[in-house]
């Protein structure tokens, strides 16, 4: 009876493997090189061929034990789950929901704690079951998952994490990445590296207990620190302006959508000649800048009467170097000279000829918590 109230509402299926997830605008040179990306997700969808075989364990493990023997529902999980509801007051208990299902709640439903979304949940896992492989499951699956950070997708995250590829991350960076989707927000290596570790070593765990590693790798792996920082994929062509005239003229043409369809421009832009006209421009920039002598610092923080290097360098966190010239703030000045601290903790010493263009020293143009700007410049050394 339930099955004929509910099967004729339940959506179509059998276009879930052509479905179009959101992707960036990806810019790019005349060479192929990235120049920019454009959009609030994260995500490059793979195809389950290019998943390593321990990644999926890694997610087999931790989610769904038996995904490759049931069909859409697991009634052991929803058994142990029912019996857990009758035993304790929990409202919202662990093991009933599968990777079929999960897919069916990703796409079709909405996250309502409800018996009712609950049994759809179900009989359109078991109806996916039927029109779709395991394979095409699972790969949407690891495509549509959010893994926080903006990451949606096992290649993103793996991106975001470590600045790794698929094939090039260690076991314990599988166990931390498998172990997110589970909290997402508030359970990444990033937010709350103690609670990423705590389920990293349960993903390890499980792996061991359904033999997919051995004990020595279990142990290892767990001994390994939590050092997930965040990367973001690097723009190799730097032409800021070029690449917001492709995105408006994107939008122009195909609507404000293109910012989550994946589209692929390539530009004409030339990656040698524009960093010639763009070194030309700056260079008549500090040429026009020096004939008008100095004028004054970007800015001025107010700094404690004992603050450090290291805590001073922290304020310059956001702070973008600028053609070469990186922030810095003073900390002192007196005699001639000044001390400043650069972004990565260092300082440096200014004399006299840190400001020859000026015709003053640095301690007469710069005081103590004043941001300004400094370049390095690395000393020609003669062959012979």
């Amino acid at each position: 009876l339930l099955w004929f109230l509910i099967a004729p509402k339940l959506p179509d299926v059998d276009q879930l493997p052509n479905v179009q997830l959101q992707e960036p605008l990806y810019v790019y040179a005349r060479d192929g090189r990235l120049m920019a990306l454009f959009g609030e997700t994260r995500r490059y969808p793979i195809e389950i061929e290019m998943v390593p075989p321990r990644l999926k364990q890694a997610f087999i493990a931790i989610e769904d034990a038996r995904f490759y023997q049931h069909h859409g529902v697991d009634y052991k999980g929803v058994a142990r789950a029912v019996w857990l509801i009758a035993t304790t007051d929990a409202k919202r208990v662990p093991g009933g929901s599968t990777i079929t299902q999960q897919v069916a709640r990703q796409f079709f439903l909405s996250s309502e704690y409800s018996y009712t979304r609950k049994l759809a949940e179900m009989l359109l896992a078991m109806k996916m079951e039927r029109e779709l492989t395991k394979d095409e499951i699972f790969e949407l699956y690891l495509n549509k998952s959010f893994f926080g950070n903006r990451a949606y997708g096992i290649a993103a995250a793996a991106e975001f994490y470590y600045g790794k590829s698929l094939d090039e991350l260690d076991l314990d960076e599988i166990a931390t990445l498998a172990s997110i989707p589970k909290f997402p927000s508030s359970g990444n290596p990033i937010t709350n590296p103690e609670r990423a570790r705590v389920r990293r070593d349960y993903v390890l765990q499980r792996m061991r207990e359904l033999g997919f590693i051995g004990t020595a790798e279990e142990t290892a792996a767990q001994a390994v620190a939590m050092h997930a920082t965040p990367h973001e994929r690097p723009v190799e062509v730097y032409a800021p302006y070029v690449a917001e005239m492709v995105r408006q003229e994107m939008i122009a043409r195909y609507g404000g959508d293109v910012l989550t369809k994946g589209y692929h421009v390539t530009t004409t832009i030339d990656p040698t000649m524009q960093a010639a006209a763009d070194l030309a421009v700056r260079n008549g920039l500090a040429i026009y800048d020096h004939r008008h002598g100095w004028a004054k610092v970007e800015q001025t923080f107010e700094l404690a009467p004992d603050e450090d290097a290291a805590t001073a360098s922290a304020r310059l966190r956001g702070i973008p170097a600028q053609s070469g010239l990186m922030p810095a703030i003073v900390l002192r000045s007196g005699e001639g000279t000044a001390d400043v601290v650069l972004a990565d903790g260092n300082t440096v010493t200014l004399d006299a000829a840190s400001s020859r263009w000026t015709g003053r020293t640095p301690a007469a143009l710069l005081k103590r918590g004043d941001l300004t700007r400094v370049r390095r410049i690395d000393p020609v050394v003669k062959e012979g």
